[in-house]
């Protein structure tokens, strides 16, 4: 099915280039799975952009309706990808925003994506990225619309990849180019802290509620490349690959390169609804 796309801008809408997304990548995004016509691991995607709204000064638009509209596009799709994007309304120049005009609200869906990383179950080749996430503690955690660094990492991959490990300025791992790493390291889970770079990804948030409710051997951790190539295996998690294996990390190659049975859950419960969880770290 082809890609469709609802907007809501604010009531001053102008070109593209005219609004603040744009111009300086002023809002948030959420990308979901969806899956036979429902957006997926809803509750902790909205909870991240209720996060996100409060950390920028967004006003968050109606819960319900937001749900409405995903649901509206979503239906009838075996498996597709929701895209929202929230941004600063208003136009015109310079950084100052426009407290009168209402927030940019766009929805897009589209075809799943093809080819490895995102169609298949198979694992993960990875390196170590060259390129060094900045440290701003007021925008770690967020998916906010500034990608740059991401941009530069994916480019750096070497042939055959389709991962890197992304470090911070003290060479701590942080997470991959478009997920959450989570070690394996004597049978228990250990995943990085997202403090002063990095996104809080939904099926981390998910993995942590498993943590505390369900007593998931997992917990925070700084991750150092010695750690992470010691470990005895190293999986990557994000909305639309839900829990990965991988299989090397570099020239280092792991001995578990399947999803263990504690993780099979978590896995399923990343393409269902679930519109209950909370999502909080």
């Amino acid at each position: 099915m082809p890609s469709e796309s609802e907007s809501r801008p604010g009531p001053d809408h102008g070109a593209p280039i005219g609004r603040r997304a744009c111009q300086f990548g002023d809002g948030l995004f959420e990308t979901l799975a969806v899956i036979d016509g429902q957006p997926c691991l809803w509750a902790l995607h909205l909870a991240r952009l209720r996060a996100g709204c409060a950390r920028l000064g967004l006003p968050l638009p109606d819960p319900d309706a937001l749900l409405a509209r995903a649901r509206r596009l979503a239906a009838g799709r075996p498996r597709a990808v929701l895209k929202l994007i929230l941004a600063a309304g208003g136009a015109g120049r310079g950084y100052a925003r426009d407290p009168a005009a209402a927030p940019d609200c766009w929805m897009d869906i589209g075809p799943w994506p093809r080819g490895e990383p995102w169609d298949g179950e198979g694992p993960l080749n990875m390196q170590h990225s060259p390129v060094t996430l900045a440290a701003q503690p007021l925008l770690g955690g967020l998916k906010h619309l500034n990608r740059l660094e991401q941009v530069l990492a994916r480019r750096a991959l070497d042939p055959g990849m389709q991962e890197a490990v992304m470090y911070d300025q003290h060479g701590r791992a942080v997470e991959g180019i478009a997920g959450n790493l989570l070690l394996l390291e004597r049978g228990r889970y250990l995943t990085p802290p997202i403090e002063d770079c990095g996104v809080a990804g939904t099926v981390r948030a998910l993995l942590l509620d498993a943590a505390r409710r369900n007593g998931l051997p997992l917990r925070v951790a700084p991750l150092s490349r010695g750690r992470l190539l010691a470990g005895d295996g190293l999986f990557v998690s994000n909305a639309l690959l839900g829990i990965r294996p991988v299989a090397r990390l570099g020239a280092r190659r792991y001995p578990v390169r399947q999803r263990p049975p504690a993780l099979e859950a978590a896995h399923r419960a990343c393409f269902t609804f679930s519109g209950e969880i909370q999502c909080n770290d």
